[in-house]
């Protein structure tokens, strides 16, 4: 792919509203503050958590910044007006050590609240959040209707799944949505427990997903009657996003690293199994070659002939 060739007209069908360079600039620019905070906002309803007043952006959108980052996975990260940070990912690809990924982004998301010597107290809950095009609930198996797309952690004792562990609440919450459960249906349930619990997304947040989902489209706003005001400055944003050269090469560029570098891991294993494969019969050869000339010497050959028969050296054969 060579960027001069991508257009405004292919643009949309290279480019979503979950692409990872777009995903940072709509929820990490300062002027879109209001945008971050409804969605945030959206995902906390739907929990069923306290809902934030304002957010600040922590870690700002930086166009250079972002065409060097060479990440599979991009991460905005926000606090609120009771200091608890938000770290809020998006993964585009497949991956069976996301949970790893997003724990290790967490559990520094909270250490990093506090410095050398200061003290405990200054500690917030953190929350993270993260926006994945595919699922890793039941990885590697199909998608089947009505199942729960949105995961939140919580952590209870061992022998009492109802009484949280920590009774203040959790330091740390995990918030995973998995948007190729989303069903583009108002009114779809979704199962909660796999025991006949059902229930529906929140307003906000299914906008927020359909938006998400299926945002692309010229015609979002009026073929779904959207009224949402921030899901339609988040469209404008999208549709600005396609039109502005160096934000499209951005994407672009940050998909072809993206390609690349998973060709260079399929050469990496095709040519360390062709490797395995030379090394093992090259061994395998040796192994018959000490074997032989360890017979050989049982019967009685000379050392010499040995040697010249299996390409033993003498000082080998004499150790054997």
């Amino acid at each position: 792919m060579e960027t001069q060739k991508w257009t405004d007209k292919n643009a949309r069908i290279h480019i979503f509203p979950t692409s990872d360079i777009f995903v940072r600039y709509l929820l990490a620019s300062p002027k879109n503050t209001d945008i971050t905070k409804s969605f945030i906002n959206a995902v906390l309803e739907d929990s069923g958590r306290r809902q934030v007043n304002s957010v600040t952006i922590t870690s700002p959108f930086n166009l250079r910044q972002s065409i060097r980052d060479k990440e599979t996975v991009m991460d905005i990260k926000v606090q609120d007006t009771d200091g608890c940070p938000y770290d809020i990912e998006i993964q585009n690809t497949g991956s069976p050590v996301i949970m790893e990924r997003i724990t290790y982004y967490g559990t520094h998301l909270y250490l990093d609240q506090i410095g050398e010597s200061e003290q405990y107290d200054k500690l917030r809950q953190c929350i993270v959040i993260a926006l994945l095009s595919r699922h890793i609930y039941g990885y590697g198996k199909k998608v089947k209707p009505a199942e729960k797309l949105h995961h939140v952690s919580l952590v209870v004792h061992d022998d009492d799944h109802e009484t949280p562990f920590y009774p203040d609440g959790d330091q740390q919450v995990y918030h995973i949505l998995e948007l190729d459960r989303f069903e583009n249906n108002a009114e779809a349930v979704y199962d909660i427990d796999g025991k006949g619990l059902q229930r529906r997304l929140s307003a906000s947040l299914f906008g927020w997903l359909r938006f998400f989902s299926e945002g692309a489209e010229e015609d979002f706003m009026e073929k779904y009657n959207e009224t949402d005001q921030l899901v339609g400055k988040a469209k404008r944003e999208y549709e600005k996003f396609l039109k502005t050269e160096s934000l499209r090469d951005a994407q672009f560029r940050h998909e072809m690293w993206l390609h690349d570098r998973a060709q260079d891991k399929a050469d990496a294993r095709r040519e360390g199994l062709e490797e395995g494969l030379e090394e093992g019969r090259t061994e395998g050869a040796r192994a018959n070659a000490l074997a032989n000339a360890r017979n050989l010497r049982r019967l009685g050959v000379s050392d010499e002939i040995i040697a010249e028969a299996t390409g033993v050296t003498p000082r080998e054969i004499a150790a054997l």
